[in-house]
C-alpha cells in the first residue's frame, strides 16, 4: 500500500497541490519547501497596513497563507479562483492552515456579473491549473463559470490596501469592475504582466497612479512613492 505523500510546507504554511500540476512553477516552488514569488509576497505583506487584500487567481492557494497571516486583526483576504479544481485545492489550503480571515470565492473577476466560458483543460483533458483562461467559444476543456464585479462583491466600506490580479489577460475587465473600490481606497495595484501605465492613468483619471516597478512578473502601480524592496 502506497503511503500518501506528505503535504508540502514552507515558512508561511502548508499547501494542497493538485495532482498532475506538480510541474507548474508555483507548485514546484512549494513542493521544494519554498514560497512562490517571494519578493512579491514580502512586498505585499509589508504594505498590507490596516486594510484588506484582494487576491485574484488564487490557484491552489500558493499566496494565501502568506497574505492571510500579514493582515491586521480586523482585515480580510478576498481571494478568487474560477477553475473548480484549483478552487477545491485552495479551500483545502485555507482549511489546513486554519485561516479564519479568508473569503474564498469560486469565481472569475470581470466588469459584469454573468457566467463566462473558461478553459480549464487542454485538448488531452489535462488541467491547465494556473493557466486557465477566458475564451469566447465553447469546446473541449471549456466550462461555464461565474464572473463577478469586485464593486458588488467586496463591500465598499472595507478599506482595501492592495489589489493583486493574476487573471491571464483579463486585467482590464477586472479593474473596471473595481472602479468604485479603486477610487475610494486607491489601493496598491499588483498586476501580472500588465505593463500599461497609460491605460491605468486614463481609466483612473485624477488618482495619479504611477508605475513604480516590477516584482517577478508583476507590475506595481501606486498613488504614492513606495519602495519595492
Amino acid at each position: 500500500m502506497t503511503e500518501p505523500r506528505p503535504l508540502p510546507r514552507n515558512e508561511y504554511g502548508v499547501y494542497c497541490v493538485p495532482d498532475g500540476l506538480e510541474q507548474r512553477p508555483a507548485a514546484r516552488a512549494v513542493l521544494s519547501g519554498n514560497p512562490y514569488e517571494p519578493d512579491t509576497l514580502r512586498f505585499m505583506r509589508r504594505h498590507a497596513g490596516l486594510g484588506d487584500i484582494i487576491h485574484a487567481g488564487a490557484f491552489f492557494g500558493d499566496f494565501i497563507p502568506a497574505l492571510s497571516t500579514a493582515l491586521a486583526a480586523e482585515a480580510r483576504l478576498w481571494a478568487f479562483e474560477p477553475n473548480p479544481g484549483n478552487f477545491a485545492a485552495a479551500q483545502r489550503t485555507v482549511a489546513l492552515n486554519n485561516l479564519g480571515n479568508v473569503t474564498l470565492a469560486n469565481a472569475a473577476l470581470s466588469n459584469r456579473t454573468d457566467t463566462v466560458l473558461f478553459r480549464t483543460r487542454d485538448a488531452e483533458g489535462k488541467s491547465l491549473g494556473g493557466l486557465s483562461h477566458f475564451v469566447t467559444d465553447p469546446g473541449e476543456g471549456v466550462e461555464l463559470v461565474q464572473a463577478v464585479m469586485l464593486d458588488y462583491t467586496v463591500p465598499l466600506s472595507r478599506r482595501v490596501s492592495i489589489l493583486q490580479l493574476d487573471v491571464e489577460g483579463h486585467e482590464q475587465q477586472a479593474l473596471m469592475g473595481a472602479h468604485h473600490i479603486i477610487h475610494r481606497w486607491q489601493p496598491i495595484l499588483v498586476l501580472e504582466y500588465f505593463n500599461k501605465p497609460k491605460w491605468i492613468s486614463r481609466t483612473f483619471r485624477g488618482l495619479n497612479y504611477q508605475h513604480v516597478g516590477k516584482l517577478h512578473g508583476n507590475h506595481v502601480y501606486a498613488t504614492a512613492q513606495i519602495a519595492l524592496q
